[in-house]
């Protein structure tokens, strides 16, 4: 027998049963590769004559290198900020966010950094929300574990059953909309349940199965 609830999942949550989490990202990069070719022309023949040689000239091409944009200090700010954010919401700390380099510092002003941590990148949505550099911030596809974990045990209990304990694997996962996974569910005496995780939506929402 099988029992059904569906659960939201958000960084930012609330104390109720239907949770919200801002994981995940789908980060689209855009690299543009440059091709030269060249067209090699095969000497004539030449009529020998007994003036003098003319001087050959090496042309040599110019070197064409990436541009490369500094970082505003507004972006490093941000980077910093944003880091220390999702690890106070997580508790899951970011091995690196990468934010674009230059950015307009207004009221409105939508953009993606890219984060990584426990070996998997995800974009993380900054809106600014003010010119003095107040943002708010989720992410796309990307579930909190912790989270999840605590809201499996906590419905199982307020469904009458007993103390268990949830384990999802890991700290973090990146997930589509579709994906399906399973939960480890064990009770106090040993006893192994399963929970089948459905992922709905790309802010976080599930429906969870408890077997």
């Amino acid at each position: 027998m099988s029992q059904s609830s569906s659960f939201k999942a958000r960084a930012r949550s609330s104390g109720s049963h239907t949770h919200h989490v801002k994981y995940g990202a789908t980060i689209a990069v855009t690299v543009f590769i440059a091709l030269f070719t060249g067209c090699t022309r095969q000497p004539q023949p030449q009529a020998v004559d007994n003036s003098p040689s003319p001087t050959t000239t090496a042309v040599v091409s110019p070197t064409i290198s990436p541009s490369v944009t500094a970082k505003s200090d507004a972006t490093k700010d941000l980077e910093g900020r944003l880091g220390k954010a999702f690890t106070e919401s997580t508790k899951i700390p970011l091995d690196s966010v990468d934010c674009p380099a230059q950015f307009d510092v207004k009221a409105g002003n939508r953009f993606n950094c890219q984060a990584t941590s426990e070996g998997q990148t995800f974009a993380i949505a900054v809106e600014l929300t003010n010119p003095d550099g107040q943002f708010q911030w989720n992410t796309k596809e990307l579930l909190v574990l912790s989270k999840l974990e605590q809201y499996i045990q906590s419905r199982i209990r307020d469904k009458g059953g007993p103390d268990v304990t949830a384990n999802c694997g890991g700290k973090i996962r990146v997930a589509q909309p579709g994906d399906t996974f399973e939960c480890k569910v064990t009770g106090a005496q040993g006893q192994a349940r399963s929970a089948q995780i459905k992922v709905k939506d790309e802010q976080g929402g599930v429906d969870i199965s408890l077997r």
